[in-house]
């Protein structure tokens, strides 16, 4: 099933100091309990409407959480890679002052939220961290399985950045074949590759259309936006390899962790981590989201 658009770009929720707040957030908890309770008696996912509306609640609730609160959300499966992309099993509470620009993507028994926090600093100046969050579904709320950060170089820039696809001639390749996981390792590859390749046209027949990446610099883009910018060649990597992958399944939704430990042409070496999102559609798997985190900078 085609999940819906994302949902309205600019909901803002405000948690800078505000004495109610604690108040606030056990009313979301009991609203969200009261909004999921009868779908968790049949254990089905409850409609999109629904669903869309406790996550925007647990999303609340998960920005302005302490440490405790963030572990009564977080599945056991969890996993969290930090604005610096460390790799952690469990969540760090933000320091955040408020949430911008929330976008909830539905995908059956799993969904998508992403985001940006805003913290303030001790002179009144911004900066905004973007996040991806997953969650699934367990029969009765709805828990979050992964989380990814990446501060935003330009606080300024916060805004999705749309772009024409270049023109291109169409893929002629052929999908890898197989069992799911070995497909998934086989399209990781073959992302990678893409990049290193400039090749828009693989890019084009692998990214769905509502697709939506967070690059490394915090910047967010669309699908047209990726595929101007993977015209452009690479021509400053020595090696780009991909290692630590991991790769977990939540129904038709899967999550694929891994980094790449590059070195430059100059001879200096960095780690990007990154965190992409396939969705099987149609028989066939598609990326509807990537996020990437500079773990170690270029020295």
């Amino acid at each position: 099933m085609t999940p819906p658009e994302p949902g309205p770009a600019g909901d803002f929720v405000s948690l800078d100091d505000d004495p109610l707040m604690e108040d606030m957030m056990k009313t979301l908890a009991l609203a969200a309990v009261a909004l999921a309770a009868p779908w968790a008696q049949a254990g089905t996912v409850p409609p999109p409407a629904v669903a869309e509306r406790l996550l925007v609640e647990v999303n609340r609730a998960r920005v302005a959480a302490d440490q405790r609160a963030l572990a009564a959300i977080a599945d056991a499966d969890f996993r969290f890679t930090g604005a610096d992309g460390a790799w952690l099993g469990e969540p760090r509470a933000s320091e955040a002052v408020a949430a911008e620009d929330v976008r909830v993507r539905l995908f059956g028994a799993a969904a998508l939220v992403h985001g940006t926090l805003v913290s303030r600093g001790a002179d009144g100046s911004e900066g905004r961290t973007r996040y991806t969050d997953a969650y699934r579904w367990d029969g009765a709320a709805w828990r979050l399985v992964s989380a990814q950060l990446t501060t935003l170089a330009d606080p300024g820039a916060a805004a999705l950045r749309r772009e024409t696809a270049p023109a291109h001639a169409p893929w002629g390749g052929a999908d890898p074949a197989g069992d799911d996981e070995s497909v998934l390792r086989a399209l990781n590859a073959g992302y990678v590759q893409a990049f290193l390749d400039s090749d828009v046209a693989w890019y084009d027949a692998h990214l769905a259309p509502d697709y939506l990446v967070v690059f490394g610099d915090g910047s967010l883009h669309d699908k047209g936006s990726l595929l101007a910018a993977a015209a452009r060649p690479v021509a400053n990597m020595r090696s780009f390899p991909v290692a630590s992958v991991s790769i977990r399944r939540f129904g038709d939704l899967a999550l694929i962790h891994a980094e790449n430990p590059y070195e430059r042409t100059d001879g200096k070496k960095g780690v990007n981590r990154y965190t992409d999102v396939w969705h099987k559609r149609d028989g066939r798997w598609l990326c509807v989201a990537a996020h990437v985190t500079r773990h170690k900078l270029p020295s």
